[in-house]
């Protein structure tokens, strides 16, 4: 980690409890190795999926997938966050998740015994693992942020740390817990005692938008009330129009277009959505990014299609390019025994002339050999290149935008049936919170819908006041 020499506990809470496993029993490293080539704990988790047939979705942005396998790793995550202190043992959790859902409790037992033959850990044994030790660090001062978002083992560890600080700095909005997935509660912050500094300006936020956003969060039963000055700008609100996603989807493309020096934000609630809003993306050729994580844009096809698209307009490829050429080249194009012989004679600026005329008479669909079915349909399309830099539409679910900000949002009011039958059993608040973090990564426009193919919550159940402008 850069800067870990530096101040070697700037991290995440998981990381700091992995690091100080490691420093204490060096041989969990092997163990940490070993996943990594299996692409970590995430990875690691999509194979067991796979094996057992059970849906699992790998780039799941902080719970917010319907898939059942991440269903059930997040309410073990829940479980043990919640029970573990009380309980400390892990059957005794693992019969409180089979009181959620006998379902996750089948998941769950087949992952433990899974984890217990290859020895593989995951992100609740690192904390475990840490719990049950003395953890201390090396340090005099303390400064811990998004603090809301902790469970209750997460808390007891951090109160075993702070313990033998100096001083300690603990930073947290309980409006903005939304990682109730993992069992946070914002009680645990509220409750904290200390001396209290409110931060009273937002440097981000119109008023329109401030206002809007107070309407929303003002409904959550138990928070603490604050008194929040917004920039002298009014903002843009506006609920749009039930309507499909697709229609949402072209009015952040056209919107990306007409202001291309601002970011544009299209956030939806879960993966699946946002998935959704992808395909109609990819079928239309638009380029997009994502929040956290690389979009299909971030890699091959980025480059593919640039040199598609110069190849088709006579423009000149670039060293890297000409690399990536050889190296992804479709095997009837260039066979695999010769691409090794084909890079060096690049090395050595001996390319033939009449090389870039033949692949220039070849089919695009044809000349890479790229992974994704999805890349090989779009390369058709690639006429002009592609300037990545200037990609300023992003795609991704409102729990990705936590932390970030937009000039515009498009904020799809949609849920799905198992989010309303949580709202309808009490966690009505933790939805109130999603959207106001929605709401409020908007620096100048948020632009709210209601989709045609699934369930409203703000337009449903919020009441505000808005000045549509």
């Amino acid at each position: 980690m850069k800067g870990s020499k530096v101040c070697p506990y700037f991290r995440t809470l998981h990381g700091l409890c992995l690091s100080y496993l490691i420093r204490e029993n060096p041989s969990i490293l092997e163990i940490i190795k070993r996943m990594q080539k299996y692409g970590f704990v995430e990875g690691i988790q999509e194979d067991f999926c796979h094996e057992l047939g059970i849906p699992f979705e790998k780039d799941d942005s902080a719970g917010s997938s319907d898939a059942l396998g991440n269903r059930a790793f997040t309410a073990w995550t829940a479980v043990i966050g919640e029970y573990y202190p009380k309980l400390k043992d892990l059957q005794a959790c693992l019969d409180e998740l089979y009181k959620v859902s006998p379902q996750y409790g089948e998941i769950i037992d087949l992952w433990l015994k899974f984890k217990g033959k290859t020895g593989f850990l995951d992100y609740n044994d690192f904390l475990i693992e840490v719990y049950e030790s003395d953890i201390s660090i090396d340090a005099k001062i303390g400064f811990f942020d998004e603090v809301q978002d902790f469970n209750r083992l997460e808390f007891e560890i951090l109160k075993e740390i702070i313990s033998g600080l100096e001083r300690v700095y603990l930073a947290g909005d309980d409006d903005q817990a939304i990682y109730g997935w993992k069992g946070a509660k914002p009680d645990f912050f509220l409750d904290l005692k200390g001396e209290e500094i409110v931060l009273k300006k937002t440097f981000r936020l119109p008023s329109e938008i401030w206002q809007f956003a107070q309407g929303i969060i003002t409904q959550v039963e138990r928070r603490k009330p604050k008194e929040i000055t917004p920039i002298n700008d009014k903002g843009v609100v506006q609920i749009l129009p039930k309507v499909r996603l697709k229609e949402l989807v072209l009015q952040a493309v056209r919107a990306s277009i007409k202001f291309p020096n601002w970011k544009v934000y299209l956030l939806l609630r879960t993966n699946h959505m946002v998935y959704y809003a992808q395909s109609i993306l990819l079928e239309l050729a638009i380029p997009f990014k994502r929040l956290k994580g690389a979009s299909i844009w971030d890699k091959e096809l980025a480059m593919a299609w640039n040199i598609i698209a110069k190849l088709r307009n006579n423009i000149k490829l670039d060293t890297n390019e000409i690399e990536f050429l050889i190296r992804y080249a479709h095997p009837s194009v260039i066979p695999e025994e010769q691409k090794e012989t084909a890079l060096k004679a690049l090395e050595n600026g001996n390319l033939p002339l009449d090389f870039f005329d033949i692949l220039k008479r070849i089919p695009a669909e044809n000349l890479f050999k790229l992974r994704r079915k999805e890349s090989r349909k779009l390369i058709k399309k690639a006429w002009k290149p592609l300037d990545r830099k200037k990609i300023n539409l992003y795609v991704d679910t409102i729990h990705a935008s936590k932390g970030k900000e937009a000039d515009i949002v498009f904020l799809a009011d949609a849920i799905t049936s198992t989010i309303d039958s949580a709202i309808r059993n009490g966690l009505r608040d933790a939805e109130l919170r999603v959207f106001y973090v929605g709401v409020t990564r908007a620096r100048r426009a948020v632009f709210v819908a209601p989709l045609v193919e699934f369930g409203s919550f703000l337009t449903r159940e919020v009441v505000v006041n808005v000045s549509s402008l």
